[in-house]
């Protein structure tokens, strides 16, 4: 099974269709939540409807907790989409993978910046490989032997996971990065065990 694994759109939507382009040739398409934009609605309609129209499985990131919370559906969308959206989990588990936003601990607002918040995030959560966003920055933790450890992962370089080790994957964000001018996301392959960075230019 190949993922294509995107997070923090934040009504970048033009950036947001162009991800979902250049992972076309995916199995499954998953978000990691905020979609809306952090100061108005901008963007938020359209980018509800790439997500729906290439039947991506989102999870709830803290500004759709707010929005879902707070705001009725806007006009221009349907029902259907956000009725779909205001039912996306807080956390989407696939055998050992496990998707969310913020982390294990909080699947909304964790931050996994260091070795020290991986470590307690692996000791609180049974999981093989977690993928999350919210940071907007691409990292990687793996964690043997009760000990975490961060690995710098390259753009567009294959790096194959350990067995015997687990993982927590940040993707980046689309929309807005903090690592890169190019937005990122994130390629698995459960297949060949293969996690690859892409970065692209945002329109």
């Amino acid at each position: 099974m190949r993922y294509g694994i995107l997070a923090d759109a934040h009504g970048h939507h033009k950036a947001l269709e162009k991800a979902l382009h250049l992972l076309n040739d995916v199995d499954r398409m998953i978000f990691l939540g905020d979609v809306p934009n952090y100061r108005n609605g901008d963007g938020f309609v359209e980018c509800l409807e790439a997500l729906h129209a290439e039947d991506a499985q989102g999870v709830q990131g803290n500004c759709d907790e707010y929005v879902v919370m707070q705001y009725t559906r806007p006009s221009e969308l349907t029902a259907q989409i956000w009725n779909d959206y205001v039912a996306w989990p807080k956390e989407y588990r696939d055998g050992e993978l496990l998707f969310v936003h913020g982390g294990p601990r909080d699947p909304l607002n964790e931050r996994i910046g260091d070795e020290e918040r991986a470590w307690k995030n692996f000791r609180a959560h049974d999981f093989k490989v977690c993928f999350h966003g919210h940071q907007h920055r691409v990292s990687c933790f793996a964690y043997r032997d009760d000990d975490v450890t961060m690995i710098e992962l390259q753009d567009n370089v294959p790096f194959v996971l350990d067995p015997s080790t687990r993982y927590i994957i940040g993707v980046g964000s689309v929309g807005m990065p903090k690592d890169d001018p190019k937005g990122s996301m994130v390629l698995y392959d459960s297949l060949k065990g293969e996690v690859l960075v892409r970065r692209f230019t945002r329109d």
